[in-house]
C-alpha cells in the first residue's frame, strides 16, 4: 500500500505450501489446511524469511503480545502443531529445527 500505511500482508509461498496472512487460509497445492490464530502468526514469521534461520525469540516478539511473560518453549509447541498439519500428512519436512537458534522454512516448502 503506498502512502506509508501497512497494507494486508501478502500471501506467502514457498514450494506447493501457500499462505494467505490476511485471509487466514493456509494450503498445501490443492489441499487447504486448517491453523489456529497463532499456528498461522508462527508459519508466517517462517515463512517470511525463507532459508534463513529465525530465533525462537523473534518468533515470540512477532506472534504473542507479552513475549517477556512466556516460555520461549511454547513456539516447540506450535511449531510440533504446524509440523503435524503441514508437512506430516504430505510427506514433507519445510520447518527444520535449527540447534541453539531456532527454526528455518526451507525455501522449496519441503
Amino acid at each position: 500500500a503506498a502512502g506509508g500505511a501497512a497494507g494486508p500482508r501478502p500471501t506467502l509461498q514457498a514450494g506447493d505450501l501457500v499462505l494467505d496472512p490476511a485471509g487466514r487460509r493456509c494450503r498445501r497445492g490443492p489441499h487447504d489446511i486448517e491453523l489456529t490464530a497463532r499456528e498461522l502468526g508462527v508459519l508466517a514469521c517462517l515463512m517470511e524469511q525463507p532459508g534463513r534461520a529465525v530465533a525462537k525469540q523473534d518468533i515470540l516478539d512477532q506472534v504473542w503480545d507479552a513475549p517477556h511473560a512466556i516460555d520461549p518453549n511454547i513456539v516447540e509447541v506450535y511449531v510440533s502443531s504446524l509440523r503435524r498439519k503441514i508437512d506430516a500428512p504430505f510427506g514433507r519436512r519445510s520447518i527444520l529445527t535449527v540447534h541453539g537458534t531456532g527454526y528455518r522454512m526451507a525455501a522449496d516448502g519441503g
